[in-house]
C-alpha cells in the first residue's frame, strides 16, 4: 500500500449512504503498513500471512489476529500474562462485502478465550457469542481524510443468558484497506468509546520516530478536546 501523510482535521460523519460497489474482499496488508488512531494507538504490520497477521504497537509487543478485523485478537502477551483465542463458526462469511442480497451480509461465531497470569498459573477460560452484519456505504470525514466506508457492526452476547454485553462498529474504507473509525459500546459499564484514524503510512514513511510523533500529537489533541 502507498498513502500520503494526512494531518489533523475536524472529525465528523455524514449520514448519506450509497450502495456498496463491487464485492469488497478481505483486507490485504504488507509488512510496514502502519495506522495511527486518535487515542494515540499505533498498529503496525510486522508479518502478513495468508489469513493470520502479526501486528505490533510502538512498544514492540506483538500480537496475532485474523485479516478479518472483526475477529478479536488471537494471541498476545502482556508482561508475564499470555492469552489465546479459538474461533468456532465462520466470521469470514461477511466477505466479500457487497455480494449478499441488498449488499448486506451477516455472520455468527463463538470465541473461546484462555488467559494465564504467568507460565505457572492456571488457565482462565471464557466464551462469548458474536453476531455481525454489514451496512451500506457511508461517507466519513476523520482526521486522516474523507473516505467512503462500510459499517460492520458486531454484537457480543453472554453464552449463558444471551444478554447483549457489547457492540462494536468498524467503518471499513475499501480504498484504504483498513477501518477509519471504531466505536465500542460496553452495555455492562454504560460506556462508549470511539477512535478515528489520524494517519496511514507505509514503507520508509512509517518510521518509528514518525509514528511516535503522530501518536503524541493525537494524544495531545485528545486531551485538548476533553477540556
Amino acid at each position: 500500500m502507498s498513502w500520503g501523510v494526512p494531518i489533523f482535521a475536524a472529525a465528523l460523519a455524514s449520514a448519506a449512504a450509497v450502495a456498496v460497489p463491487a464485492p469488497v474482499p478481505l483486507p490485504e496488508y504488507e509488512p510496514g503498513d502502519a495506522f495511527v488512531f486518535s487515542d494515540g494507538r499505533v498498529e503496525r504490520v510486522v508479518e502478513a500471512g495468508e489469513m493470520r497477521m502479526t501486528w505490533a504497537g510502538l512498544s514492540g509487543a506483538r500480537y496475532k489476529r485474523s485479516r478479518n478485523f472483526v475477529v478479536p485478537v488471537l494471541e498476545w502477551r502482556s508482561g508475564r500474562a499470555t492469552g489465546r483465542r479459538e474461533v468456532h463458526g465462520n466470521p469470514d462469511a461477511l466477505w466479500p462485502i457487497g455480494s449478499g442480497k441488498g449488499g448486506g451480509k451477516s455472520a455468527r461465531f463463538r470465541v473461546v478465550t484462555e488467559t494465564k497470569a504467568n507460565s505457572q498459573a492456571a488457565s482462565r477460560r471464557s466464551v462469548s457469542l458474536w453476531v455481525c452484519k454489514t451496512g451500506k456505504l457511508k461517507l466519513f470525514t476523520v482526521a486522516a481524510g474523507t473516505y467512503e466506508a462500510i459499517p460492520v457492526k458486531c454484537d457480543r452476547y453472554s453464552p449463558t443468558t444471551m444478554r447483549l454485553l457489547e457492540q462494536r462498529e468498524w467503518d471499513y474504507a475499501p480504498d484504504l484497506g483498513h477501518y477509519v473509525r471504531r466505536v465500542t459500546v460496553n452495555y455492562l459499564r454504560g460506556t462508549t468509546r470511539k477512535v478515528e484514524l489520524v494517519a496511514a503510512l507505509s514503507g520508509p514513511s512509517a518510521s518509528k520516530a514518525r509514528l511516535a510523533a503522530l501518536a503524541r500529537a493525537a494524544r495531545q489533541s485528545a486531551r485538548i478536546g476533553q477540556r
